[in-house]
């Protein structure tokens, strides 16, 4: 089933608020793995439901740009959740090295996503081409682009 693309009136915004969200899950990641065991042990539970969140935001602004990947986007989020959820129970037992090794995957896999969605969804929200119509607009379109494409 394709996502359902409404047509947002500023899709760059989008695009930086999905940039900023994630740039700021990833700071809050890296805080926890240079944090105290016990520190790490209390909020790891917080840090893996702020993560649900924030794919749940990630996959609602796709939705709404239209990206075409975002079953696959939506399949790989279940994969890093499962992890996280998995090793919980672990790591709020005190694991703090196994808190760690699963934060430190984390990061690569966000930083992953955030590479390839984001340059993804800056292609997507490019603008059309301008349609024109004549042979004076044609011709005008044609010198402008050479000026910008010269051979």
């Amino acid at each position: 089933m394709k996502a359902h693309a409404a047509k947002p009136t500023r899709p760059r915004t989008l695009v930086a608020a999905l940039r900023h969200a994630r740039k700021g899950l990833c700071c809050r990641v890296h805080a926890l793995l240079n944090a105290p065991d016990a520190e790490l042990a209390h909020a790891f539970a917080p840090l893996v439901a702020e993560v649900e969140a924030g794919f749940r935001h990630e996959e609602l602004i796709m939705g709404t740009l239209g990206y075409e990947r975002l079953r696959d986007q939506r399949a790989e989020n279940a994969v890093v959740l499962s992890a996280l959820h998995r090793v919980l129970p672990q790591v709020e037992a005190g694991d703090a090295v196994l808190g760690r090794t699963v934060l430190e995957a984390l990061l690569e896999v966000l930083d992953l996503h955030r590479l390839s969605t984001g340059v993804a969804l800056a292609v997507a929200v490019q603008p059309p081409p301008l349609r024109v119509r004549g042979s004076a607009a044609r011709i005008t379109q044609r010198v402008g682009m050479r000026a910008r494409h010269p051979r």
